[in-house]
């Protein structure tokens, strides 16, 4: 398993980027140390993608630097062997054996073949695709295609990878295989970059985060540290026998917000100053309620804390 503690492999130093009048991206700067996995998060438009492929050279920033540190080649974008690629959209040939595309992408990136045909049947085994070897990608689900496309981008083993949505099109049982799967690619030695917008499953894999929203950076640092900084609110979850009335519980001490989330449930939050004693000992006080839920503030939860903020 690779040291955390070792050196930045690729900074972003305040970098932009707009298209005709909207900034996708808008002056932002982050790190990544070698043997992170560290998540890019936010909703569709926010600047993901924009910025992953700002990163690759794929496109210039308008303003601020890029600086890789791999492989000994400072400042340089690392050659292909060095680095793997999933694209948000589909990159690979459709009308070729899946076996056979597999092969020659990591020829290209230095494998030698009959190395990396073993190592390609390998996956497609453990994906549960081998018997699909000859097929051509173009016949496969979006599931099974994006599974083939991530295969693609680490199969010849490079030190630094971006995997850009790699659970899009996954259900959720092969969105859990994927987790363990990037575990286990980081801890043999290749550090990660990923984006993504669906936290509760960056909140499993990722030890530190960057959240942007507009283009504009919400958070930059560890997973831990949003939790200590922004997750110490309670949530609690009601239901009701009679139907939900909003001020009742807007008057309670230490309440920041009341949300409904239909006539018989509502959420509320209380602030961080907050005991689970005086929270429980103030609803027993109130008629009608017929079951309580607690829980700390999640990673969705905290991102849209922090928006609302901005």
């Amino acid at each position: 398993m690779i040291d955390k503690m070792q050196k930045t492999v690729l900074k972003a130093n305040s970098i932009s980027k707009a298209f005709l009048n909207v900034k996708a991206v808008n002056n932002i700067s982050f790190a990544v140390e070698q043997g992170d996995i560290y998540a890019f998060l936010g909703p569709n438009g926010a600047g993901k993608t924009t910025t992953l492929r700002m990163l690759l050279d794929i496109i210039k920033p308008d303003s601020g630097h890029i600086e890789w540190n791999l492989n000994g080649k400072q400042n340089l974008l690392p050659d292909a062997e060095h680095i793997g690629y999933l694209p948000e959209e589909r990159g690979l040939y459709l009308d070729i054996p899946i076996l056979k595309s597999l092969v020659y992408l990591a020829t290209i990136r230095g494998m030698e073949k009959t190395h990396a045909k073993k190592a390609a049947l390998e996956w497609m085994e453990r994906l549960g695709l081998a018997d699909r070897a000859k097929e051509k990608l173009q016949v496969l689900s979006k599931g099974n295609q994006q599974k083939i496309q991530f295969v693609a981008s680490i199969l010849h083993k490079p030190e630094f990878a971006i995997l850009d949505e790699p659970f899009s099109g996954l259900d959720p049982l092969n969105q859990e295989i994927f987790i363990d799967f990037i575990k286990e690619i980081n801890n043999q030695g290749t550090t990660i970059l990923l984006s993504a917008h669906q936290m509760s499953l960056v909140e499993k894999v990722a030890n530190k985060l960057f959240l942007i929203n507009n283009g504009k950076e919400v958070y930059n640092g560890s997973l831990s540290g949003i939790y200590q900084s922004f997750g110490e609110k309670i949530i609690i979850e009601l239901q009701l026998e009679s139907p939900f009335n909003e001020t009742t519980f807007q008057n309670l001490k230490g309440v920041d917000s009341v949300i409904r989330v239909d006539d018989f449930r509502a959420k509320i939050t209380y602030g961080p100053q907050s005991s689970m004693k005086n929270v429980l000992h103030d609803l027993t006080k109130i008629d009608g309620i017929c079951d309580i839920t607690s829980h700390k503030p999640d990673l969705h939860e905290i991102f849209l804390q922090l928006v609302k903020k901005q």
